[in-house]
């Protein structure tokens, strides 16, 4: 046994060597060089008076579906001049439809994954724009209609240097990039500009995650002098206490598998008791995974995590049955089959399942 632990101690460090460590070195080497991964900007059709743009990251390189049309569609209607980025190549007649639809489309070739495409657009726009607000958006979510034009509004409409759709207390606190928005103090100080001038594009999601949403919090939450955040633990909780009583059941299955209650202990505890230690564990980690369907049920929250399976938080049945219980809108036949299609992470094998346990993939 200790040879074995040992052995598999010693692939995950290969493995992290080279496929984390690796591009971090190849990443500022090209730096070095002065060399920067080009991009293609197109004028879109698109335009809405003001200067409040949305930054809106997509990997879709098959078709636009339907979540991305929803999201465009409310961010048309919240009146966001949308720079879409597209990291991968498009054909002539997506690229002509996706013109339509946007302010500015950039094309490029995912180096960095999305903040890399985050950044190109951002100091695009500081070079040629003068933003009063900026929204940061990525397709990591299943955008539903049902109030998703009221949440860009609140977004795009906020008096707060920041705005966050969901906070994440794992790996240390920070705001979390597939949906927040940013103010016009925030996007003309020099911290802000600094950041992304100086990150670096690492084609590493552990890299992304600690230099980019976390070293983005750590350089602008310092300065900002309000931060405001739409779906919170405390939110819920007064939405739950408010009920009176409930399927305790149901609400314990519509957390993640590792937070849920002891089933034991259901029938024992109060309704109070219950929402404050579900509130409480959920509030532990990336409450979009912990407990999105919570949020949408009682909130009206339009986002769902693409990766809830993939990333061990529930599996397909689980998926399937909390669907049908806060709503799908007619999709739960695509949610399924996209989640099933990428699978879950334990089944992952050799290279691959030594960089998901470590969160490099």
């Amino acid at each position: 046994m200790p040879k074995l632990r040992l052995l598999r101690s010693l692939k995950k460090r290969v493995a992290k060597i080279r496929y984390h460590e690796f591009e971090v070195i190849k990443s500022r080497f090209n730096r070095s060089l002065g060399r920067d991964e080009p991009y293609q900007v197109h004028q879109g059709r698109r335009h809405h008076p003001g200067s409040v743009y949305a930054i809106f990251l997509v990997w879709q390189p098959n078709k636009t579906p339907w979540y991305v049309d929803n999201a465009l569609a409310s961010l048309d209607e919240a009146q966001a001049n949308v720079v879409l980025v597209v990291n991968h190549g498009l054909d002539a007649e997506r690229l002509a439809d996706l013109k339509q639809r946007c302010s500015k489309l950039i094309v490029r070739d995912n180096a960095g994954l999305d903040f890399g495409g985050f950044r190109d657009a951002t100091l695009h726009l500081l070079e040629n724009t003068e933003a009063t607000r900026l929204l940061y958006l990525n397709d990591s979510v299943y955008f539903f209609s049902n109030g998703l034009t009221p949440l860009f509004r609140e977004l795009a409409g906020a008096e707060a240097d920041i705005v966050g759709s969901f906070e994440n207390r794992e790996h240390g606190y920070h705001m979390q990039s597939f949906c927040f928005s940013v103010g016009h103090r925030i996007v003309a100080s020099s911290e802000f500009a600094r950041f992304w001038k100086q990150y670096l594009p690492v084609n590493s999601r552990l890299w992304a995650i600690r230099k980019g949403e976390i070293g983005f919090s750590a350089a602008i939450l310092p300065i900002a002098r309000s931060v405001t955040t739409v779906y919170t633990p405390d939110k819920l909780r007064l939405r739950l206490t408010e009920i009176d009583g409930g399927d305790v059941g149901a609400m314990n299955g519509q957390i993640c598998r590792d937070l849920r209650l002891p089933a034991a202990s259901l029938g024992s505890e109060s309704w109070a008791a219950i929402i404050a230690k579900i509130c409480e564990r959920i509030a532990m980690r990336s409450q979009i995974h912990t407990a999105g369907f919570l949020y949408k049920k009682h909130l009206n929250c339009p986002l769902m995590k693409r990766d809830l399976v993939y990333r061990l938080q529930f599996d397909i049945g689980e998926i399937e049955q909390n669907l049908i219980a806060v709503g799908h809108e007619g999709h739960l036949a695509d949610i399924l089959s996209d989640m099933t299609r990428k699978g879950s992470g334990d089944q992952l094998r050799s290279t691959r399942r030594q960089l998901f346990d470590q969160g490099i993939i």
